[in-house]
């Protein structure tokens, strides 16, 4: 009973939090403002601390993305700046203007260090190799130019486009670079000759913008046919059409580890999309213009837009954005889980139902009915053909996931059934209990193989190592305890927090576990010995999940303080701390 009061007093906290904090209510950009004109392109440097804009007010500004001030004016250029870009040390800025230059500066102290003229027409687009040794320009004149940024000499002078050029970027490697023109079409050119590769044809009006993916395996594409596209950048063929934008495109780009796209439209948004599969992830709204420039920070989390509207943003792409709402429970959900493919979620809830969705869509696919109270807990096989629950009537149940027909209950335990999850190969399942105990079955038959026997109080937390071979379990009685599988033997007692461990789970090895505790630390311990490896403290309240990533070098953990926390999990001699990470941005006019 004390347990349960704790937990429903932590929910009720939880809930006040939400209704009381607008930050959870609202989606807020940092807003750069200063330009007296449209801000046609806006990127950050390397280590996301600054922002680079350029604009039509023929200045570019250099800003300090946690505060938003700004920290440099650019000005030299006699018309509109077009594109705007940091080295990729930092040290430096391209800029390019109408006025048929680009120009080299030094981004600490704003002095022009080169001007790259040669170009006969204005000049869109400029950015620099990876090793910062040359740029690459898109001209009005129909050509693209590769420059010795040391001497200011041109390179190469690449043509083939038929009209205006308005975007030039390297590969990673610097061996090749992607133009898009007004002609409709994207060109991949060896940098060593000048000689075109590929033309990627299949957008139906001009390009505005192209770049490659970090890995150079790809090219992304953006026009004012109102999409973006994906393309091998081997063979040329095209991989993926990015649809959802009602005007036109003006750019695009790829996330550092080439999961994402983002792109910024003509209809005043930007938009965050699934580089593998197309679907659509994020759309960023508050510009009231036209959105020219949307590129991702190097570490992901943030996207940086320029606008018409004369401001330029810098979004949070992980919180407050709704990609779908699942919607059917009428009571609260207290568990939610993707199927292996991740085509599918199933949710449990207050309602006394478990509800299986497409994840695409949205859509309710099965409500699973049933149980007699609350459910606490519902997963996927590992096969994805089944579903099982957990529930506050004190069994967990079987479900056929294609009919939603109950196979059958999991009847034995005599208190509420916090936890249930398949074994790694689908035949077996655990489960734990306010009764003390955890529980292995037949998932074929619903048998009762054992009963791990031990804790000496409510266990919340049961999983399987990736093995099958063994069982941890997290109980309220502060420890967590490994076990065999086969046998139903305890093999390790793991003990250290100072609160109830409310999540237990193996690293991908089984080398490991990490546990969360309401003592506020998540711990990793070796499941060999049974040592506290790493203590994981900076939570200011209770845990109640952690887990390892896929590769098992980090940890994440969730806690009421209402934050998610992602951990070294190197274990070292020592405590741990969160991993740095880049401070949070504050807003000088949030809106």
């Amino acid at each position: 009973r004390e347990a349960s009061r704790e937990i429903l007093q932590f929910h009720r906290r939880l809930l006040a939090g939400h209704r009381q904090d607008s930050r959870y209510n609202r989606f807020c950009p940092v807003v750069l403002r200063g330009h007296t004109g449209p801000v046609y392109s806006a990127s950050l440097s390397a280590d996301g601390t600054r922002v680079i804009t350029a604009s039509e007010d023929e200045t570019a500004k250099v800003w300090d993305v946690r505060i938003g001030v700004e920290l440099l004016a650019l000005k030299g250029h006699t018309k509109p700046l077009t594109s705007a870009c940091f080295s990729s040390d930092g040290s430096r800025v391209v800029t390019a203007s109408g006025d048929g230059t680009a120009r080299v500066w030094d981004a600490r102290t704003g002095a022009e260090l080169l001007a790259l003229k040669g170009h006969t027409g204005g000049v869109y687009s400029a950015r620099f190799s990876p090793d910062g040794a040359r740029v690459v320009t898109a001209s009005e004149d129909e050509t693209a130019r590769v420059w010795d940024v040391r001497t200011g000499a041109v390179l190469l002078t690449l043509k083939g486009h038929t009209r205006i050029v308005y975007s030039a970027c390297f590969s990673p490697d610097g061996s090749r670079v992607v133009t898009g023109g007004r002609d409709g079409t994207a060109k991949v050119w060896d940098v060593g000759t000048g000689a075109e590769l590929l033309a990627l044809k299949g957008h139906t009006r001009e390009l505005t913008a192209a770049c490659f993916s970090p890995d150079g395996a790809r090219v992304a594409t953006a026009s004012d046919d109102k999409t973006a596209r994906v393309w091998d950048a081997r063979t040329g063929a095209e991989l993926l059409a990015l649809k959802g934008h009602t005007g036109g495109v003006g750019s695009v780009g790829f996330s550092a580890d080439g999961a994402r796209v983002v792109t910024g439209s003509h209809d005043h948004t930007a938009r965050v999309w699934d580089a593998g599969t197309g679907a659509e992830l994020l759309a960023l709204k508050g510009h009231t213009s036209g959105v020219t420039a949307a590129c991702f920070s190097s570490d992901g989390a943030r996207v940086v837009t320029g606008s018409w509207d004369k401001t330029a943003k810098v979004w949070d792409t992980g919180v407050e954005v709704e990609v779908r709402t699942l919607k059917g429970h009428n009571g609260g959900v207290m568990s939610a889980c993707f199927s292996p493919d991740g085509a599918r979620a199933v949710t449990g809830g207050w309602d006394k139902t478990a509800r299986v969705w497409d994840a695409q869509s949205g859509v309710e696919l099965l409500a699973l009915k049933g149980h007699t109270r609350e459910l606490t807990a519902a997963c996927f096989s590992p096969d994805g053909s089944r579903v099982v629950t957990a529930s506050g009537d004190k069994t967990a149940k079987v479900w056929d996931v294609r009919t939603g027909a109950e196979l059958f209950a999991l009847k034995g335990h005599t208190g509420v059934v916090y936890s249930a999850r398949f074994g790694p190969d689908g035949a077996r399942v655990v489960t734990g209990s306010h009764d003390r105990t955890a529980r292995v079955w037949d998932a074929r038959t619903g048998a009762v193989l054992f009963a791990l026997k031990g804790h000496t109080s409510i266990v919340y937390s049961t999983c399987f190592s990736s093995d099958g071979a063994r069982v941890v379990t997290g109980s309220y009685d502060g420890t967590a305890r490994v076990w065999d599988a086969r046998t139903g033997a305890e093999l390790l007692a793991l003990k250290g927090h100072t609160g109830g461990v409310y999540s237990a789970r193996f690293s991908p090895d089984g080398a490991r576990v990490v546990t969360a505790s309401g003592d506020g630390t998540a711990r990793v311990w070796d499941t060999r010995t049974g040592a506290e490896l790493l203590a994981l403290k900076g939570h200011t309240e209770p845990l109640m999940s952690a887990c390892f990533s896929s590769n098992g070098a980090g940890v994440g953990t969730g806690s009421y303080d209402y934050t998610a926390r992602v951990w070294d999990a190197t274990p070292l001699d020592r405590e741990f701390l969160p991993r740095p990470a880049a401070p949070a941005p504050r807003a000088v006019e949030r809106r």
